[in-house]
């Protein structure tokens, strides 16, 4: 059920909701506050509440009070409505207008959720394909819990627990904990990407200049200049 249908059914409590996301829906704690007023006037049986006394109750001006007042109604939060009774005319604030966006705010995020779950299922599933592929075998239950854990909770980049798959098979060490242990290794050192990864390597290659693979070129370039250097 709804705030709106809660509302409508005869709850009367604000609902706590609206407490963790006033800020998403009010322009101001001001007018959260004179919003607050008009709703304790909807729920209960206290009679037309007047800018003034809400003025004087929470320390503003009645020029203020208005002005959040018109700021409600521009954000459809408020709705004045006027209606004649015994041939006299009463204005009426209808509040329940951030009780409706309140759900609309609560189910676009509900929708946004399962959206998110769903790509992180695909990313997953991606990533359990390629470790079965690299490694040549069905991962173990444990092993698929621990890679979820490792993408969802940890929130490692998964283009990251690849790269760390790479150089474990690179290494003929094709087993989970060793490639734990090279994320742990990476997150230690403050690499959190791909590309720290490859500037990482690329900074090894040049401390060590004789691990650095040279092309056939120039190895017959070398080879050109030696005999030179021997006639």
């Amino acid at each position: 059920m709804s705030f709106l249908q809660h509302y409508k059914s005869g709850n009367l409590v604000l609902p706590s909701a609206l407490l963790f996301h006033y800020k998403d829906i009010f322009s101001s704690t001001e007018d959260f506050l004179v919003w607050q007023f008009f709703y304790l006037q909807n729920t209960t049986k206290m009679e037309e509440i007047a800018t003034s006394q809400i003025a004087a109750a929470v320390g503003k001006t009645v020029a203020q009070v208005n002005r959040c007042v018109s700021n409600l109604i521009s954000q459809e939060l408020l709705a004045m409505k006027t209606i004649e009774l015994d041939g006299e005319s009463e204005v009426i604030f209808d509040a329940t207008l951030a009780l409706k966006k309140l759900d609309d705010l609560l189910e676009e995020s509900k929708q946004d959720k399962s959206l998110s779950n769903a790509d992180n299922g695909n990313v997953l599933k991606a990533l359990v394909e390629d470790f079965e592929r690299e490694l040549g075998r069905l991962l173990s239950p444990f092993e698929l819990e621990d890679l979820q854990k490792t993408v969802a909770d940890d929130k490692t980049d998964p283009d990251l627990v690849r790269a760390a798959l790479r150089e474990a098979v690179f290494n003929g060490k094709t087993n989970w904990n060793y490639i734990q242990a090279i994320l742990r290794n990476w997150r230690r050192e403050g690499i959190t990407t791909l590309r720290q990864v490859e500037e990482r390597r690329q900074e090894r290659e040049e401390a060590n200049p004789a691990n650095v693979t040279v092309s056939d070129d120039f190895l017959s370039a070398m080879n050109l200049w030696s005999d030179s250097d021997a006639r």
